[in-house]
């Protein structure tokens, strides 16, 4: 009489310890959700975001009979989407960025003081896929042996701007300056980093005495230079992405930049 509702309850039981055996599986070490997906892949992390990029999406070509990517394939523009200016036209705004490749125990280049890669490097350089080794030729570009990471794991998409010096252009990360806060342009406080702070002495050895201009990634920016003191006025605003002077002079549309590329020592 009772044994149809027994068989019902058994067969949910054995449903439910399926279900758990199969939650149990998909559990990665250290509940690492991403440890758990399937296939080889690299973690590109950018402006708190993270993607999981699967070598099997990627298009690859032998070296020497071994499957390689190249680096630059595993930054896409849907995660680092292109510049439009007013007229639409579309400018890649990759190389506003610095790249730095770790490996599983943290190496990259940074650890042994180089500065991070350029996007022009990711052009070139590629991934040998089964030893998931950085290999950037000698042929080709001519970087010191820190930059072949060896079992990459990573690649950390950084904010960088070019300081343009007679000879020399110099990267400053954002991520490498002193945060601060000034007044945006909707009159709230907001994160920011001085422009005057991206000029080390070791770049521009007496920057008093130097005139400044910002250049955006289109070729945009003011007509004229501005003074040591005028350019000590302006900051990047972290969250507006934009820049900003507090000299009243300065405060047109020509000193409001969105995609600032590089500084220009004169």
């Amino acid at each position: 009489m009772h044994s149809a509702p027994r068989t019902a309850s058994r067969v949910l039981l054995a449903a439910l310890a399926i279900l758990f055996v199969a939650l149990l599986a998909g559990c990665s070490k250290d509940d690492d959700p991403v440890a758990a997906l399937p296939g080889g892949f690299l973690m590109v992390y950018h402006e708190g975001d993270s993607s999981a990029v699967f070598f099997a999406d990627l298009p690859s070509f032998d070296v020497e009979g071994l499957d390689a990517i190249l680096l630059d394939a595993f930054v896409d523009t849907f995660l680092v989407p292109p510049y439009y200016d007013r007229d639409q036209a579309m400018y890649d705004s990759r190389p506003l960025y610095a790249y730095r490749i770790e490996g599983e125990d943290g190496f990259s280049a940074s650890v042994k003081g180089y500065p991070d890669n350029a996007w022009e490097h990711l052009e070139l350089g590629y991934l040998l896929v089964a030893a998931r080794q950085v290999v950037f030729p000698d042929d080709v570009i001519d970087l010191p042996g820190a930059y072949n990471v060896k079992d990459a794991a990573r690649v950390i998409v950084l904010r960088k701007f070019d300081v343009v010096y007679a000879d020399t252009t110099a990267v400053r990360e954002i991520a490498d300056l002193s945060v601060v806060q000034v007044e945006n342009h909707d009159g709230a406080l907001e994160d920011a980093v001085r422009l005057s702070d991206l000029v080390e002495t070791t770049i521009v050895p007496d920057p008093s005495t130097m005139q400044y201009n910002i250049v955006a990634l289109d070729g945009y920016g003011p007509s004229t230079p501005m003074s040591w003191a005028e350019f000590g006025t302006g900051y990047w605003l972290l969250d507006s992405k934009r820049t900003i002077f507090t000299d009243p002079d300065l405060s047109t549309g020509a000193y409001e930049l969105r995609v600032l590329e590089q500084i220009l020592v004169q």
